[in-house]
């Protein structure tokens, strides 16, 4: 026991750190992160749970709330496939596929997509529309890999490729996630903690033909000249967050698991989250949670700069025998715009 713990405070002491290091590097910069993709979650069970359950989570849905919980699926192989409708003509969609390879541990792909619908074309000469349109394409490819240290403690690191196309630039970028879970801890055996550092990685700037502009000198008989202009670098949006849950059991029917989460940003307010699931015979759930922002909360216009509040969700699983399908379905809140409309659906084998 003891082994196991001064093992987790080492992982928890060193993540610590290299957060320490990130957000010093770009604290108090409310709005000003590069590939805000990165902060977009995935999968109905995290959202409904308000991603509060960064220390329990399990499968190809912890990929994003903390990659430690791959390595505790309950299947030897996982595919996951999930949609979100956010405000506006804003989706979001998201694959995983995963397997355990023995003596070696968990690995993962993930895709995920954002869709934002046709937008009309504008320059300096038609500011309202030239009459064409166009579509931004953001895209994170992601490779997780996960391993059980202990019976007690597991970790695991995502890298992703992060790519964002506009209209005549773009920019790409790696980024890393990294996390550890620690389950029994004081001798419980339902109560765990987690810890998750977010997206590390350099910074992000575009580049491209858009950036070039054709100007005239005044006074001057020489032709047009082409100017390029550099675009400023923006990091990422760097976050360590702090998770616990306590999950019990009443008459080996029900289930019913507590969790929360304190998440400390360098580009935005710091989140509290708090979330429940109830779960009877590992058939039926339901989900509910609430996130609170830092009491510097309010942009420059006295507008709260945090958009969401509530969540809650529902989920079903059926057991086929050797496949295994859960269905989920969560909604999530926002304040000024229309709330996200998530479904889930996971396969195990």
């Amino acid at each position: 026991m003891r082994t196991t713990l001064s093992s987790f405070l080492a992982v928890l002491l060193a993540l610590t750190l290299v957060s320490a290091t990130a957000n010093a590097q770009g604290g108090g910069r409310s709005g000003t992160a590069a590939a805000e993709q990165l902060l977009v979650p995935v999968g109905a069970r995290g959202i409904a749970l308000g991603s509060a359950y960064s220390a329990g989570i399990s499968g190809l849905n912890a990929i994003y709330y903390n990659p430690a919980g791959l390595a505790a699926s309950k299947s030897a192989a996982e595919a996951m496939f999930s949609h979100t409708q956010s405000f506006g003509d804003i989706g979001v969609d998201y694959a995983a596929v995963g397997a355990q390879f023995s003596g070696f541990g968990y690995l993962a792909f993930s895709i995920k997509s954002l869709s934002f619908g046709d937008i009309d074309l504008t320059n300096e000469q038609n500011p309202d529309a030239t009459g064409a349109t166009w579509s931004p394409t953001f895209v994170a490819l992601g490779l997780t890999y996960s391993r059980a240290l202990t019976d007690r403690i597991r970790a695991g690191v995502s890298a992703y490729l992060v790519s964002e196309d506009l209209y005549r630039v773009s920019a790409s970028n790696a980024s890393f996630d990294i996390g550890v879970q620690y389950q029994g801890l004081a001798g419980m055996r339902g109560l765990s903690i987690g810890v998750t550092l977010r997206h590390l990685g350099g910074n992000m700037q575009y580049q491209g033909a858009g950036l070039t502009r054709r100007v005239d000198e005044l006074d001057s008989k020489r032709d047009p000249q082409l100017l390029r202009i550099e675009a400023a670098g923006f990091s990422l949006p760097t976050s360590l967050e702090l998770g616990v849950a306590y999950t019990r059991s009443f008459a080996e029917l029900h289930n019913v698991t507590f969790a929360g989460s304190f998440e400390n940003n360098n580009f935005l307010v710091d989140q509290y989250r708090v979330g429940l699931e109830y779960g009877y015979r590992n058939f039926f759930f339901l989900r509910g949670s609430y996130n609170l922002a830092g009491d510097d909360s309010e942009d420059a216009f006295g507008e709260n700069a945090y958009e969401y509040d509530a969540a809650f969700g529902a989920g079903v699983n059926f057991d086929a025998g050797d496949l295994v399908i859960g269905v989920d379905y969560a909604y999530r809140n926002m304040k000024t715009f229309d709330g996200n409309h998530v479904i889930t659906v996971n396969l195990g084998f």
